[in-house]
């Protein structure tokens, strides 16, 4: 196989990063915001779940690299073609989280909220803590002048979670998904990640999900698509002040050697 290790291989989680990833942060009444790097996807889905471990207040913005496509928790690695996958040098990942397969590209920006169970302003509703947690995705990409709006909506059983009927969208004035998102809940805390699609390869999309081309280029859009054209540092840039607007973090983190790096390095004990 191109990609040289086995399904089991590829979803292994790093064992290293749970509790210990950051000190103690020490900011009982705010979010802490990390602007992460380009990471492997199983390592930015172990952070994801660590964080979540956690279950302190936190928003962290990262990519991935390679370009990776992540599976539902309990989605069958079979509804992925795993051929044409290793053929475009894609990397495969199992989320903590729900929902169908997501392809992931280096332009992608993905966003993961932790909050506490208890935390004040969080509704406690499935579909309205959604809203709540993805406000600062919205407020972003209005702010770059795009057309974005919430969608909810029933039914729909795809294995490519964007061309799913389900659940609750950011799509644009078309229709269109511009951002997705999965829960995952615990008796302390609520991790919802998703994704802010840069740009989109329509082909590469049908090939690996079975698709037409048609319904790629109907059911999802991309920043690229409308015409918006942005820099990856100024969407972080927008999406950090949005978030900041929207859960009134305290404190911002910038990337670099940072104690994620640490816990990707430590061995399991």
């Amino acid at each position: 196989m191109a990609m040289g290790r086995t399904v089991a291989e590829r979803f292994i989680v790093p064992t290293g990063i749970r509790a210990t990833l950051f000190p103690p942060l020490e900011l009982p009444l705010g979010v802490h915001l990390v602007r992460d790097r380009h990471r492997r996807g199983p390592d930015n889905m172990a952070i994801d779940e660590a964080l979540l471990e956690r279950a302190e207040p936190i928003v962290r913005l990262y990519g991935w690299e390679p370009a990776c496509v992540t599976l539902g928790y309990p989605q069958d690695e079979d509804t992925v073609d795993e051929q044409a996958l290793a053929d475009r040098g894609l990397d495969l990942a199992r989320r903590p989280t729900g929902g169908g397969s997501i392809h992931h590209d280096a332009t992608e920006v993905t966003y993961a909220v932790v909050l506490p169970t208890d935390w004040d302003g969080l509704p406690g509703d499935l579909f309205e803590d959604y809203r709540y947690m993805s406000r600062g995705v919205l407020e972003a990409l209005q702010a770059l002048g795009v057309d974005a709006s919430y969608r909810r909506s029933q039914g729909g059983r795809r294995d490519f979670c964007y061309l799913r009927e389900a659940g609750v969208s950011i799509v644009d004035g078309e229709g269109r998904k511009l951002s997705g998102g999965a829960q995952r809940r615990t008796k302390d805390a609520v991790l919802q990640h998703g994704t802010v699609i840069v740009e989109r390869d329509v082909e590469l999309l049908a090939d690996v999900y079975d698709e037409t081309a048609d319904a790629i280029e109907a059911g999802v859009g991309s920043l690229a698509s409308l015409g918006v054209d942005v820099d990856r540092g100024r969407l972080v840039d927008e999406l950090l002040a949005a978030f900041e607007r929207t859960l009134a973090p305290a404190e911002v983190t910038e990337s670099g050697p940072t104690a994620l790096d640490e816990g990707l390095a430590r061995p399991s004990a």
